[in-house]
């Protein structure tokens, strides 16, 4: 214990060799470069995203909707065309993801009263349930956080 209190008393970090601190800066560089490249890593889009089969393609669920990872799809319930979108295609894990909801009937735009997007996902991670407000040319809107 005295050694290190003596160390310290004795100037501390401006006390150790030259070589040893510039050798302790590389790492800790090289540490610093090895964070960011994971960060870039994790947040960067999937390569395998060009390679996913046709979006239009029923879901593997019994509901029979068209699945919207990839890009805009619609359906028809009752007469009324739904189409669904999402950005960016395909969502990213704990970035804002922009719901797009736009409803028509006889080629005019129907509004939505209050319309909602829910989703669950494999694992429990909270309720997802949000409010789409209206945006422009008919389209109906929800900011959403992955996961929340």
């Amino acid at each position: 214990m005295e050694g290190g209190i003596s160390w310290l008393m004795e100037g501390g970090a401006s006390a150790l060799p030259a070589t040893m601190r510039r050798r302790e800066l590389i790492v800790g560089l090289a540490v610093l470069a090895l964070l960011a490249a994971g960060a870039w890593w994790a947040r960067s889009p999937s390569p395998t995203a060009a390679t996913a089969p046709a979006a239009l393609a029923r879901a593997s669920g019994s509901d029979g909707l068209p699945d919207v990872t990839f890009t805009a799809a619609t359906a028809d319930a009752g007469g009324v065309r739904i189409t669904l979108s999402l950005s960016p295609n395909p969502p990213v894990a704990f970035g804002t993801l922009r719901v797009r909801v736009r409803a028509e009937s006889g080629g005019s735009v129907v509004p939505l009263d209050g319309g909602m997007v829910t989703f669950e996902m494999a694992m429990p991670m909270g309720d997802h349930h949000y409010t789409l407000v209206p945006g422009e040319q008919g389209w109906q809107e929800a900011a959403v956080v992955l996961p929340t």
